[in-house]
């Protein structure tokens, strides 16, 4: 069940296949392959003066384009949608590496060294007869992560129906 959060700031983000040429748009930044901190400095510029942000990513060719908005646009067609609920403006920061995909090598690594200390503690309950308590200890562990980590991204983020427009009771 999705439980909302108190947010300062909403971020939709819109993968759409063309640009958008028809919207009718205005006060935009428009970033050519941002990499993370250009995106984070885009969106803080923009939530100085908004506290609902835009992202429609479009691909142009070889590269992609990346517009910026203040408040919501509507009448867009994504292929994927997204909403991000922003708590403080570190968060921003987090929305914008998840955008552009930074976040996959990290959890990569992140997710490997963790099951090279599971394997660790397994083999040295094994060795030690002291299994059980070890498994207790992992439990607890995975537990305290998990609320902490979702505590500490500073955003929550929800996939948003991308066919058909948002309606009132969302």
């Amino acid at each position: 069940m999705w439980k909302e959060m108190k947010a300062r700031f909403t971020v939709f983000y819109c993968v759409m296949d063309s640009d958008p040429r028809d919207l009718d748009i205005s006060g935009y930044l428009k970033l050519f392959e941002p990499d993370a901190q250009a995106l984070t400095d885009a969106l803080l510029q923009i939530a100085q003066t908004s506290e609902v942000l835009t992202v429609l990513k479009a691909s142009a060719g070889d590269y992609s384009v990346v517009y910026v908005v203040p408040g919501e646009v509507l009448g867009v067609q994504c292929k994927e949608a997204y909403e991000f609920l922003v708590q403080r403006e570190k968060g921003l920061s987090k929305v914008a590496e998840d955008i552009v995909g930074k976040n996959s090598k990290g959890s990569i690594l992140t997710g490997a060294l963790v099951l090279t200390g599971i394997a660790v503690l397994f083999y040295i309950g094994y060795q030690y007869h002291a299994l059980s308590e070890i498994n207790n200890l992992l439990l607890f562990i995975g537990i305290f992560f998990s609320v902490l980590g979702g505590a500490l991204r500073g955003y929550q983020k929800k996939r948003v129906r991308a066919s058909a427009p948002r309606h009132r009771s969302e």
